[in-house]
């Protein structure tokens, strides 16, 4: 058949690419106005116009090559956007919904292949196995719904891979033992293959990655392409060492986690390509798998796909019931673990296509899998936009009642050569749900040639926020004062800024002595909360934070305003928040704060009555000191020896320190 002169199926490059982004930009537009997720309109779309459909395209090499770069794709932002903190926390609750969702379709489906279907032993742990697998297709919904650092969704990614890990364990040590026997080398063998896979992933892939990404920092299409290196890198280490690529490109997103910031410019671009371009790609491939013709042809197939499908979605369902049961999670939760582990997709059709070519299975049950991914895949994205929706009304509900506080951050620089670093770190405290403006300031006293200074002044500046490649909003200004004292508290007073950012240069000079003069006054010429960092300190490299804070610390106005700052910088920089406090009473309005907030695994609390900074850090800590003004509830004499000459002029040690909104 032919088309003005096109030949159908299409099999030219540049048609193929042309039609398929014309679905990824039309079809979502058109199925959610009928309500149906973007997500199950590239399905039905592939199934559409794929070889079982109108025939329009077939799975040929250059579709199954952007197919698979988007199924390593959706694996790879998983690591990439998993809270590690809440990972640790939860790794008990990972590991046991990981096993349970592994054993449990396990069981069930070999007793149903082996019983119910009559399939050999065999062949049925085969099945099994593959009805142990699933793949986290829905997985984009929760991104733009904005839960993917819940930690029920963090809980089901760990889970993820525990049982995708076991799934394709039990294939291969079916499918040896179908063509060899039995032989205790072949495990040994098995575990020397994961060894050596995560001796690269873990140690090689990070340490190349943080030199490379450091030496091109700024350089964003650079660092782009050795990010999707790294995910092709470890993706292909797997599949030489005969493990499923799919776990390659999930460790490789979960050890540049930390290195890429979930609000840096490269997170975004990286983000942005994967859900609008490699992702859609997968799913329209997918969908082409999808064979209906064969049940119209041969009836008697049906019974077995009715079953297969039902054992699926059992399977996956007990192991919500038994998460709601044994973890206490609540309906909507549980409804989240089942909506995002009912989908199949790679990993179950490898499976099966590897019993398949060793003459094991039939294409009864070929077919019956490639049906299974649709049907589940369709499924799992209802299942999980209604959960999420849930979840996030549910949050909205809690937290109501509790009144915003917006963040106006002001950056007031001497030196416009050095603000970067103050620049960097308002980016790194600044909520991404907060669309106020960080507002850069320079201040002259100078009076001679001021237009030329101010006009220079200006490039300077928009220079190093051009570097920074951020959609958030910076208002620059200047100002002609007097002395910048009173230069900053104007401009705090003028921009209602509820949050001023200084630095402080420690080569030679004592931090008591150089802000005898500058600090001391605009703290008795404002009460608005007053951040000091220590120009040397490196936030990007912080792996712990250590919190001090004074007694009735609680009661200063702005409590919660720099308990907030803090937890959006950890969030970032994905780390734990160590607090010693001099205080009971202290610690419990934090813990009530977090509790409020779902944010008590950001925390690790610790009251000490005689605080003291004796112990040795490292260059990967950072320590952060609440102060006061003085004559205020919460100031303490003692508590300030804590940032003498010899704690802060350590260029090892990077501290922040911060005084409250009075």
């Amino acid at each position: 058949m032919h088309l003005l002169s096109i030949t159908i199926p299409i099999s030219e490059p540049i048609i193929i690419i042309a039609l398929v982004l014309f679905i990824i930009l039309i079809g979502p537009v058109i199925f959610e106005r009928i309500r149906i997720p973007s997500i199950v309109g590239l399905l039905i779309s592939g199934a559409i116009i794929g070889p079982n459909g109108i025939s329009l395209l077939s799975p040929d090499l250059e579709f199954s090559l952007f197919g698979t770069i988007g199924l390593l794709y959706l694996m790879f932002l998983a690591g990439l956007e998993i809270d590690l903190v809440d990972f640790k926390v939860n790794k008990i609750k990972s590991g046991f919904i990981g096993l349970s969702t592994f054993i449990i379709p396990l069981l069930l489906g070999f007793v149903v292949c082996k019983y119910l279907l009559d399939y050999e032993t065999l062949a049925s742990w085969l099945i099994a196995s593959m009805f142990s697998s699933h793949t986290l297709v829905s997985y984009p919904i929760l991104g733009k719904l904005g839960i993917v650092n819940k930690s029920v969704v963090t809980i089901v990614v760990g889970a993820t891979i525990i049982a995708d890990i076991l799934a394709l364990v039990a294939m291969e040590l079916v499918t040896n033992f179908a063509l060899e026997g039995f032989e205790q080398k072949m495990l040994l063998i098995l575990g020397f293959k994961f060894l050596v896979f995560f001796g690269v992933v873990f140690f090689i892939v990070p340490k190349i990655s943080r030199i490379f990404l450091t030496k091109y920092e700024g350089d964003l299409g650079v660092q782009y392409i050795f990010v999707l290196f790294m995910l092709m890198f470890s993706s292909l280490i797997a599949f030489l060492l005969e493990i499923e690529p799919i776990l390659g490109a999930f460790f490789s997103g979960l050890v540049l986690n930390r290195q890429i910031i979930n609000t840096s410019p490269l997170y975004k671009r990286i983000e942005f390509i994967g859900n609008n371009l490699f992702i859609p790609f997968f799913l329209i491939s997918i969908g082409m798998l999808a064979n209906f013709k064969t049940y119209v042809d041969q009836p008697k197939q049906i019974f077995s796909l009715l079953v297969v499908i039902a054992v699926a979605f059992i399977g996956k369902y007990l192991v919500s019931l038994l998460s709601r049961i044994v973890l206490k999670t609540s309906k909507v939760e549980s409804n989240l673990i089942f909506g995002l582990t009912v989908s199949r997709a790679a990993s179950a059709i490898a499976i099966i296509l590897v019993g398949y070519n060793i003459g094991m299975l039939d294409d009864t049950i070929l077919n019956a899998t490639v049906i299974l991914i649709l049907v589940t895949s369709i499924a799992s994205s209802y299942i999980t936009q209604k959960a999420g929706k849930d979840i996030l009304l549910k949050e909205n509900n809690t937290l109501s009642a509790e009144v915003k506080i917006h963040q106006k951050i002001l950056v007031p620089m001497a030196n416009p050569i050095n603000m970067k670093s103050l620049l960097e770190f308002a980016l790194l405290i600044k909520d991404i749900e907060d669309t106020s403006p960080v507002y850069p300031l320079t201040i002259f006293t100078n009076r001679e040639n001021i237009r030329e200074k101010i006009f220079e002044n200006q490039k300077i500046v928009q220079k190093v926020i051009d570097s920074f490649h951020t959609d958030l909003v910076f208002e620059t200004s200047s100002r002609i004062d007097s002395n910048v004292t009173d230069g900053i508290v104007r401009a705090c007073k003028e921009l209602l800024a509820n949050s001023i950012i200084i630095g402080w240069n420690d080569h030679n000079t004592p931090f008591h002595i150089l802000f005898g003069t500058v600090l001391n006054k605009l703290l008795k010429k404002t009460e608005r909360m007053v951040i000091v960092v220590k120009e040397s300190t490196l936030l990007k490299n912080t792996r712990a934070i250590y919190l001090f804070c004074p007694q009735n610390a609680e009661y200063e106005k702005g409590f919660l305003l720099w308990l907030d700052t803090i937890v959006f910088m950890a969030k970032k920089l994905q780390t734990i928040i160590n607090v010693s406090c001099q205080s009971e009473s202290t610690i419990n309005q934090i813990n009530i704060h977090a509790k409020k907030n779902n944010l008590s695994n950001y925390f690790k609390l610790a009251s000490e009555e005689d605080i003291a900074v004796k112990k040795r850090y490292r260059s990967t800590d950072l320590l952060i000191f609440v102060h006061s003004r003085k004559d205020t509830i919460s100031y303490d004499k003692h508590y300030e020896t804590l940032t003498d000459k010899k704690n802060l002029l350590n260029k090892e040690i990077n501290a922040i320190i911060i005084y409250p909104e009075q």
